[in-house]
Parts: structure tokens; sequence; C-alpha cells
């Protein structure tokens, strides 16, 4: 991501989150040694349609968001977005990559278990919008030889 692609990861943060980050905060993120932020674009030129954000801290990379427009959906980009932060955190020879989700969000949680990530946790009345509940997900990474 660049500084160039804030504008428009922030109008895909509104339209997919009932609490956005702000514009400010995606921008604090690029000046982060620890944080990683990939932009998704169905082609060559044509705006961005979908954006990660992750930090690697230690030897665990923490997914943050990862949003698609909803007209883009159902295409693979949060798939391949999450692809590649998976192999980013085995390149890094992370352990573990973790994240948290809504309780009400079946469809996130089931990409994630298509991946492998377990359900490790609840964290009650998590989201400040509606306090509804976060299921913490883990990803144990095995190295490679």
């Amino acid at each position: 991501m660049l500084a160039s692609d804030l504008d428009a990861v922030q109008r895909i943060a509104e339209v997919c989150f009932p609490v956005p980050w702000t514009r400010d905060e995606f921008q604090k993120e690029l000046g982060r040694e620890y944080s990683t932020l990939r932009v998704l674009r169905p082609s060559v030129g044509e705006p961005v349609c979908a954006f990660a954000n992750f930090w690697c801290i230690g030897d665990e990379a923490q997914l943050m968001n990862v949003a698609t427009l909803p007209l883009a959906r159902r295409a693979g980009h949060a798939r391949a977005l999450m692809q590649d932060m998976i192999q980013l955190a085995r390149d890094r020879r992370l352990r573990l990559v973790t994240l948290e989700v809504r309780r009400s969000n079946a469809g996130a949680r089931a990409l994630y278990q298509e991946f492998g990530f377990s359900e490790q946790g609840i964290r009650q009345r998590y989201y400040s919008d509606n306090q509804e509940d976060a299921i913490v997900m883990h990803l144990t990474l095995r190295m490679r030889l």
C-alpha cells in the first residue's frame, strides 16, 4: 500500500466495518515498521477493491483488518490477501497468526477455518458499537524444511 491508496482504503473500511479505522490511523500504519498493508486491484490500472493490514511482532502475525468492497466480494480477493499474509509470515519464520472476528461474521470465520485457523477463545463484548463478542482464532505455522 502506498500513501496514494489511503483514500481508497478508507472508503473500503467505511463501507465494510461498523467502526472503521480513520484515514489517520491507516496513515500511521504506513510508518510502523511492524505493520504491513496490502491492497488488491482486480487488474492493473483499476481502483483498489480490497485491503489487508497485519502486524508482525516477535514470532507472531496479527491480522488487524481485511476487507473487500461489497460489489467485489466472492471473487477471491480476501482469500488472496490471506494467502499473501500467511506466506509472508512463513517467509519471516513466524510461528503463529492470530485474529479476532465478530461472532456473527460466519463468512469470515469459514474463510479463516479454510486456512486452518481454529477458534481459541472469546473476548466478551469486544466490539464497541454493539458489544458483540469476538472470536479469537489462531493458525500455528509449521516450519518447512
